[in-house]
């Protein structure tokens, strides 16, 4: 590992420290790891530095080369974007992350370009105030632990429903009501929906209490 990816990673643990939440800030209590775990042939964050596993997502998933590659992707409240860079490994077409915090989204840039993955994108934005026309539609959307945190649910679930246009992934926070969120993933427009049951991608094993969803068009 050279010195500029030394520091890479020094400023990722930094910007990993806090995300926005409903109200305020959310501070994470290992300080000391950064949001999420990813590889790519010239980057990686290993899986001992790293809360979660993007490669571990998108197992849990059933995302594999076969349903990826040549498709497009979104994913909303990207972070640093780990799922993106993991998932470009399976030749996905193109992907865009969309991130609140302008830190987080300098640094996904900063780890694309430096790996050389011209086709993924990230953009500042507020997903409370996104509007899927300006968008367009996904094949492949993710949609990960933000449910608990926008401030108006009834559109996060409408904007899913109109930019996926084949597959959801949608993690919910700890404690949200699986049932409900099935429903509402019906009433926007999805024609099956799985319950694959709790996350089991976080390095502390007590924080696996997110559950786990595909939503299909």
């Amino acid at each position: 590992m050279n010195d500029y990816q030394i520091d890479l990673k020094d400023r990722l643990r930094s910007a990993s420290r806090t995300f926005r939440k409903k109200e305020g800030r959310h501070k994470l209590k290992s300080e000391d790891l950064i949001y999420c775990a990813f590889n790519t042939d010239r980057f990686t964050v290993g899986r001992d530095e790293a809360q979660r596993s993007a490669s571990e997502r998108l197992g849990r998933f059933g995302l594999t080369r076969a349903n990826v590659e040549g498709r497009t992707a979104l994913d909303l409240g990207c972070h640093n974007g780990a799922m993106l860079l993991e998932l470009s490994n399976l030749g996905p077409a193109s992907g865009l992350g969309i991130e609140y915090d302008a830190d987080k989204v300098a640094l996904a840039r900063e780890i694309a370009t430096y790996c050389g993955l011209s086709d993924l994108r990230f953009e500042e934005g507020d997903v409370d105030q996104l509007e899927a026309r300006a968008l367009g539609t996904f094949d492949i959307v993710f949609a990960l632990a933000i449910e608990a945190h926008v401030l108006n649910s009834e559109h996060l679930y409408e904007l899913l429903g109109q930019v996926t246009g084949e597959l959801l992934c949608f993690e919910g926070n700890a404690g949200c009501n699986v049932e409900q969120v099935e429903l509402k993933l019906m009433a926007s427009g999805f024609k099956k929906v799985t319950y694959l049951g709790l996350c089991s991608d976080d390095i502390q094993p007590t924080n696996n209490k997110r559950p786990i969803i595909v939503a299909e068009k």
